[in-house]
């Protein structure tokens, strides 16, 4: 099925960036750290870049949900507090759910444009293909910094192509409940993006604070830069495509 096809394709550039964790056999303590910073400014981007703007468009009332989303998160992490910051502990845990609701959604997504019309599908691929490799990688670096653990960065990767691969099977199998309910898409991708400036702003910004590093900091905005210059390939893409 040509829809599944391209699903897969979406979630094995999950998996690409997951494995970018691999490019070095051995990462030192100021690289590990880089790359945390990176990652921060890579979610921070996507938040504001890219999934902000789709819910805003989606519906009127997204600015609440991701409102409620980031409050939500800061209970979630309140109730769970712990000092452990091993691959487990609750903010990783958090960060991860995060992630794969967003991954599920851009399952969603694909499968809706392609529905609707070819063109749009294509469109979608691509808008989705552009940030699945930074969000392998955010997601694989983070979660290798934290447990020094390779098989459980690449894991993680994993299951981001996994969960995108359930979005759109759920959508497949589910298109009337979703076309009947059009404040679904909008809500899910609101409380995504109050969720990841929850984790840059609380969790991963004030780690890379508290190294008083400028070389690492500087990072966080290359990380900005790195989805700027992303975002503006995918602009070129739709007049390539026509």
């Amino acid at each position: 099925m040509d829809i599944l096809f391209y699903v897969l394709l979406a979630a094995a550039a999950n998996v690409a960036g997951g494995l970018l964790i691999m490019a070095k056999r051995s990462w030192s303590q100021h690289e590990s750290h880089a790359l945390m910073a990176l990652s921060a400014g890579l979610l921070f981007a996507i938040a504001l870049m890219a999934i902000v703007p789709e819910a805003v468009e989606l519906h009127k009332s997204s600015p609440i949900f991701i409102i409620l989303g980031f409050g939500l998160f800061f209970l979630i992490q309140q109730i769970l507090s712990s000092h452990d910051h091993s691959v487990k502990s609750p903010r990783t845990r958090g960060m991860l759910f995060g992630m794969m609701l967003h991954t599920f959604l851009d399952g969603v997504s694909i499968v809706m444009g392609f529905q609707m019309d070819k063109a749009v599908g294509i469109v979608v691929l691509f808008a989705v293909l552009l940030h699945k490799i930074p969000d392998g990688l955010t997601l694989s670096s983070i979660i290798y910094t934290k447990s020094r653990s390779r098989k459980k960065a690449v894991y993680a990767s994993f299951l981001l192509g996994l969960s995108t691969v359930a979005g759109a099977l759920a959508t497949m199998s589910a298109t009337q409940f979703f076309a009947a309910n059009p404040v679904i898409l909008p809500f899910a991708l609101s409380l995504t993006a109050g969720m990841f400036l929850y984790i840059v702003t609380i969790d991963l910004l004030p780690a890379v604070i508290a190294l008083k590093n400028k070389r690492v900091s500087i990072y966080f905005f290359y990380g900005i830069l790195l989805y700027i210059g992303l975002h503006e390939v995918l602009d070129l893409l739709p007049f390539q495509l026509h």
